[in-house]
C-alpha cells in the first residue's frame, strides 16, 4: 500500500488513512476534502476485511495470483468444457433445423409442383373439351361448306319463306 496518498494534501505521511464512500483517499475523518461530500469513511489499517483490501494490492501481483488460482482449481478447464458443450449443443440443434427446413422445403416445392399440376390437369380438361366442340363446329361448317358447293337442284333445303312465295 505504498502508492496511496491523501486526496487533499497529497501526503504519504502518516499511519491513518482512510477512504471515503465516494472514493477518495484522506488522512482525516471529517468532509470529504476533495469533494465536499459528506461521507462514510472506512480506515485504512491491516485489520480490513480481504474485499476491502483487495483495492489497495497491486494489480499485477493480485492478477497473477488470481490465474494462479484460475490454473490451479481448474476454472478455465471447467469453463472451456462447458462452453464447448454448448456449441456441441447448439451445432446439434442447428443441424437439425437445418435438416428440417430442407424438409418444409422440398414438401413446399413438391406441395407447389403438385398444386401447378392439378391446374395443369383442369386447363388440359377443359382444353380437350374445347376441342370436342371445335371438332363439332368444324364437322358442321364442313357440312354446309359441302352443301353449298352443290347445284342448287341438288341441296336439300327445306322451302323457305321466300321459295315458298315464288
Amino acid at each position: 500500500m505504498e502508492w496511496f496518498h491523501c486526496n487533499q494534501c497529497f501526503t504519504k505521511k502518516g499511519t491513518k488513512f482512510a477512504v471515503s464512500s465516494c472514493g477518495h483517499i484522506c488522512c482525516s475523518e471529517w468532509q470529504c476534502g476533495v469533494c465536499g461530500t459528506c461521507c462514510s469513511y472506512l480506515p485504512i489499517t491491516d485489520e480490513m476485511k480481504p474485499q476491502e483490501k483487495v483495492f489497495f494490492k497491486d494489480p499485477v501481483k493480485l492478477f497473477q495470483s488470481q490465474m494462479k488460482h484460475v490454473c490451479q482449481v481448474g476454472i478455465a478447464t471447467f469453463q472451456q468444457t462447458q462452453m464447448e458443450l454448448i456449441i456441441k449443443h447448439f451445432k446439434h440443434r442447428s443441424d437439425e433445423l437445418e435438416k428440417h427446413l430442407n424438409e418444409v422445403s422440398r414438401w413446399l416445392y413438391f406441395s407447389c409442383l403438385f398444386r401447378e399440376n392439378s391446374d395443369l390437369k383442369k386447363q388440359l380438361s377443359e382444353m380437350k373439351r374445347e376441342r370436342v366442340d371445335l371438332k363439332k363446329q368444324f364437322s358442321e361448317l364442313r357440312k354446309e361448306t359441302d352443301e353449298l358447293k352443290k347445284p342448287l337442284s341438288q341441296r336439300r333445303v327445306s322451302p323457305t319463306r321466300t321459295e315458298l312465295l315464288w
